[in-house]
């Protein structure tokens, strides 16, 4: 016995099929998630550590200070990804340094709370006090509104002899040489 469907219940199931494709499609995490991913991929921002900080010296730079247990830093960093997608446009640089794997920046850059933001332009920096959302940081940026903050004196510079390495170094060795 050879069993027939009728074209028009073919056509049906097929619709319904169909249609619970799209429907499995649209509800997908999956699909969502890949969304969520490709954007994010397209976020440019780099760490910064001791070994690559000098780096920064050099162009303008947006730099957060953060710690991943910090709750504020956990807060910002949505916004700090968001941000540096923009960093093509702006003609700029984002970067982050995390405090716990580079514990020497934080002493180099004065930290004293986190997160904590600097914008730095032809070697120097400028302490960013002002609201964190991504419209905020972009209007710094683009406006020049650093332009209005004094940068850090000379001698408390990060990139300043007094804070470099060679000179913690010399200075290490001559007080150990006079014990």
């Amino acid at each position: 016995m050879k069993l027939t469907m009728k074209p028009h219940i073919l056509l049906a199931k097929s619709s319904c099929s169909l249609l619970l494709l799209v429907l499995l499609f649209v509800s997908n995490p999956l699909s969502t998630a890949s969304a969520e991913v490709e954007k994010s991929s397209k976020t440019t921002l780099l760490q910064i550590t001791d070994d690559n900080w000098d780096q920064i010296l050099k162009g303008e730079w947006m730099i957060e200070f953060f710690a991943p247990w910090c709750p504020a830093c956990k807060n910002l960093q949505p916004v700090w990804e968001e941000f540096s997608t923009w960093s093509n446009d702006l003609n700029i640089q984002v970067g982050q340094i995390d405090v716990t794997n580079s514990p020497g920046l934080s002493g180099r850059f004065m930290i004293t709370a986190l997160p904590t933001i600097y914008h730095v332009v032809g070697g120097q920096f400028r302490q960013y006090r002002s609201p964190r959302t991504k419209e905020d940081l972009l209007s710094f940026v683009e406006e020049k509104k650093w332009e209005a903050l004094e940068p850090i004196s000379t001698w408390q510079s990060p990139s300043s002899i007094l804070m470099s390495r060679s000179e913690e170094r010399r200075v290490g060795k001559e007080c150990r040489s006079r014990w």
